[in-house]
């Protein structure tokens, strides 16, 4: 989290709005003129460094979307979005670069059953790993998932940190 930022919130809207801490934030911005002053250096190395992993999220919900797609970006992450099953296997088969799928149940059009079952049938897509986010809880559905290739179950609300701890682990 850059400094002067404390987090986000999403409004009712779907927006997603910076909370920031005004003190941090202008003691960062006066300690970055000041260093700049001296240096006269540009700022050209922030320490820094974005994976290359890519993740596709898959909800109907537009508010768990964006959340997801924060915490994963936060993490360093690149993050694709898609609003339910059909759209996600689009973006599978468009060729992007995607690492690891984490991906609701319930959705309209295809659901996330159908989805781990259409990947997972699919030879190009056997070994990409497909985690399951999402709010049935009984372990008939965890059974379910498991059964169709996932390789990881979590019900929200979830922890973001196992989640993010979960995701580096299966692609590193």
């Amino acid at each position: 989290m850059p400094l002067g930022f404390s987090g986000c919130a999403i409004l009712g809207d779907g927006r997603v709005v910076p909370l920031v801490n005004v003190p941090d934030l202008l003691e960062s911005i006066a300690t970055k003129s000041s260093s700049q002053e001296q240096d006269h250096k540009p700022l050209t190395n922030t320490g820094y460094q974005r994976s290359k992993d890519m993740i596709l999220v898959v909800d109907d919900s537009i508010n768990v979307r964006r959340f997801l797609s924060l915490t994963l970006e936060k993490a360093g992450y690149w993050v694709e979005q898609a609003q339910d099953g059909a759209e996600g296997i689009e973006k599978l088969l468009s060729g992007l670069p995607i690492k690891a799928v984490i991906c609701d149940v319930d959705m309209p059009v295809l659901d996330g059953y159908g989805l781990l079952a259409r990947v997972k049938s699919n030879s190009a897509f056997k070994r990409l790993p497909i985690v399951m986010l999402t709010s049935r809880s009984s372990d008939k559905d965890r059974r379910i998932a498991m059964n169709l290739g996932a390789i990881a179950y979590f019900t929200k609300p979830y922890n973001e940190q196992e989640l993010v701890q979960t995701l580096k682990q299966l692609l590193h």
